[in-house]
């Protein structure tokens, strides 16, 4: 038990220390040059150099310092102690690797959309294994987590208002143009971030309602060897009770299911949705 223990750990820091390098990649020799403003200490660093001059890496370093203050004011130690690790390792990391665009020289004028893509997937990896593990950067979590403590709205709502103004920004000091390729970072990202922490999925589950439960649930044991599950539910729309069935298949399954239920009852409703974890006792 100890070893899985210690197994899961080794994992754990080996998955933050490829996200923290795949942030300081992912600026150096992407967001940087192209000065894309996606938000976030990136963004601010960005729109700081063009404004008043001031390297990128070093606002960032300043930067995280500055919010670990702040956070240590509003929250206390307690609260603060958490951002410490990231709010190190994240400037050290864009530090470490601003010599990239030195050794790696890439084409930014004319391969401008096709290093976005490349750029949204490293942010998407450093996001997705930072978040999977928990692990806090700091940085412009700070003053997101303060709008939505003290404004009263949920975190996400901050995130988009905070984000969404550094983006719009960037559009208008550097143009419309800044805005689209961000737009298509933060959405590449997003899907590699999903995909990282949720994991690529091989099942589907299906929610049937139905007036025939009987010969489905048993068609299904029949044809597709795997359990099925029954639950009483009641339609919202005519209040009228209704059994539904729900089960796990593979995804190579899933047009059989989806044949062998309209092959027995027309008039069945159902949901298909991925699948990607199931957990049981034996």
């Amino acid at each position: 038990m100890k070893l899985k223990v210690e197994r899961k750990n080794i994992i754990k820091y080996i998955e933050i220390a490829i996200g923290v390098i795949a942030f300081g990649i992912e600026f150096n020799l992407f967001i940087s040059p192209l000065n894309i403003v996606i938000g976030g200490s990136s963004g601010l660093a960005i729109l700081f150099n063009k404004v008043v001059g001031i390297d990128k890496s070093t606002f960032i370093t300043i930067f995280y310092v500055l919010m670990v203050l702040l956070n240590l004011l509003v929250y206390g130690f307690k609260d603060t102690k958490t951002l410490i690790l990231g709010s190190i390792l994240y400037p050290l990391s864009i530090n470490l690797f601003g010599f990239l665009p030195k050794i790696i020289v890439l084409d930014y004028d004319n391969n401008r959309l096709l290093l976005c893509i490349i750029g949204a997937i490293f942010c998407g990896i450093g996001g997705g294994f930072t978040y999977k593990n928990n692990f806090l950067t700091g940085g412009t979590d700070v003053p997101k987590k303060i709008m939505s403590d003290k404004l009263k709205m949920p975190m996400s709502t901050a995130i988009r208002i905070f984000d969404g103004i550094l983006i719009l920004l960037g559009g208008f000091i550097f143009g419309l143009n800044n805005i689209l390729y961000a737009i298509i970072i933060l959405y590449v990202s997003s899907k590699i971030i999903d995909r990282i922490m949720l994991g690529i999925s091989n099942k589907k589950m299906f929610y049937i309602m139905t007036d025939k439960p009987d010969e489905i649930r048993d068609s299904v044991r029949k044809n597709l060897n795997c359990g099925i599950t029954e639950i009483d539910a009641i339609g919202g729309y005519k209040e009228k009770r209704h059994n539904m069935l729900m089960c796990v298949i593979p995804t190579r399954d899933y047009i059989k299911l989806k044949k062998l239920i309209n092959k027995i009852d027309m008039n069945a409703f159902f949901i298909v949705t991925d699948s990607y974890y199931m957990y049981y006792h034996e």
